[in-house]
């Protein structure tokens, strides 16, 4: 099994270089290709996820069987535009991805009309879809599982002729990334109405040519947190062109982790991040509901600081590229830390002892677990990561960088 060894004695480098956010990336393909490529996209997402949906998008795809591999925001976001879009389709997957719940957005483009059936277990790819132009109107949806079945639906919204409107019924997850996919919305010029759970988005027949430009991603950016976090009082790194203000829920990691002991300092050219104190009796406590993505990365960074904490809004990680709670309870258990469960939506994590001196952590195909646990490698003399290539999904200079 290929790994990737890394060392506690390093130094620190003074400035990283950073993805731009394949969230933002994905979104905007989508439109791009509803809008007959009338804009362009500045600093496209180099992520694996970014560069299949681009190949996807820029050819035809009438009659053909259409491989998404293991990435799940184009399986959903493709699912919706192949629907509303004629000529038919075989959308699949890998198996990781055969195992990832669709049922409910087909559910939904359904209630539009839509055409679309399961080709092996029902409710799970793959999908024959016999795309036709849908109208529109109304539909409703159950976003506990994942925002992307809200998101997708938004991003064929305006094209519909009538527009829709979403009606979200059950717990909101993940709803930083559905008022990502509003902002790009209203970018180009279409009307979106937000009243609570309803959200709707009028029929767009203008037309945008302004090119637009991708942020950097504050989901990479986060790892870099965590790892300043664990070490001394005065390290920085700077990352240029980040910006403080952004469409991306995954920012508020800034927030956050002033309560861990790391300051975020804006200048002219992008931000500083400096250990700014020693966290050392914090329990820290946390709803992530909103920002799931970040759970990992902050289980690890309480992990190495030794404090206990509470994260809730977790539930829906189980249906991420791996169950991520069952990931994260084995893995820091080799780093002498319990998780338990608390109720089905919270869990706790608890030190049980000191920390090895070295640790090999499984990623489980994801790539939030290999960059959520490299950071340890500040306060762990030998930290071992198996199958490091994962992190091409999201971040594929990662170990280029991290490697100090």
């Amino acid at each position: 099994m290929n790994k990737k060894l890394l060392n506690k004695n390093s130094s620190l480098k003074h400035s990283v270089s950073l993805p731009t956010s394949k969230s933002i990336s994905n979104r905007l393909l989508v439109l791009q290709y509803l809008m007959k490529h009338s804009f362009d996209i500045i600093d496209l997402s180099d992520a694996d996820d970014t560069q299949i949906l681009k190949k996807i998008t820029t050819k035809n795809f009438h009659c053909s069987l259409v491989d998404v591999k293991n990435a799940g925001t184009c399986f959903r976001f493709l699912t919706a535009l192949f629907a509303s879009q004629p000529g038919e389709v075989i959308l699949t997957g890998s198996e990781d991805m055969k195992n990832r719940p669709i049922k409910e957005l087909v559910k939904g483009l359904r209630q539009l009309g839509a055409e679309i059936h399961y080709l092996e277990k029902e409710g799970f790819p793959p999908l024959r879809i016999e795309g036709k132009k849908l109208k529109g109107g109304k539909v409703t949806i159950n976003p506990s599982i994942s925002s992307q079945y809200v998101s997708a639906l938004l991003l064929i919204a305006p094209f519909l002729e009538n527009g829709l409107t979403v009606i979200q019924e059950g717990e909101i997850k993940s709803q930083s990334y559905t008022k990502m996919t509003i902002s790009l919305l209203k970018k180009i010029g279409v009307e979106v109405l937000e009243n609570g759970n309803k959200i709707e988005v009028k029929p767009f027949f203008g037309t945008y040519h302004l090119p637009i430009s991708v942020e950097k991603d504050w989901s990479s950016v986060s790892y870099w947190y965590a790892y300043i976090a664990l070490l001394e009082v005065n390290s920085k790194i700077q990352f240029n062109g980040v910006k403080t203000i952004s469409i991306q829920g995954d920012s508020l990691v800034k927030n956050i982790f002033e309560k861990l002991g790391v300051k975020t300092l804006e200048g002219s050219t992008g931000i500083e991040i400096v250990k700014t104190k020693q966290v050392s009796d914090l329990y820290f406590e946390y709803n992530f509901s909103s920002i799931p993505d970040m759970v990992q990365t902050f289980v690890v960074t309480c992990v190495g600081l030794g404090i206990n904490g509470k994260f809730s809004g977790v539930s829906h990680l189980v249906y991420k590229e791996t169950n991520r709670i069952e990931a994260l309870k084995k893995e820091i258990e080799k780093l002498n830390y319990s998780l338990e469960m608390i109720d089905g939506d919270t869990f706790e994590i608890k030190k049980q002892g000191e920390l090895p001196s070295k640790v090999t952590i499984s990623t489980y195909k994801d790539h939030r677990m290999a960059m959520a646990f490299a950071p340890l490698v500040a306060v762990i003399d030998k930290v071992e990561i198996e199958n490091p290539d994962v992190v091409v999904k999201s971040y594929p200079d990662f170990w280029e960088e991290f490697c100090l």
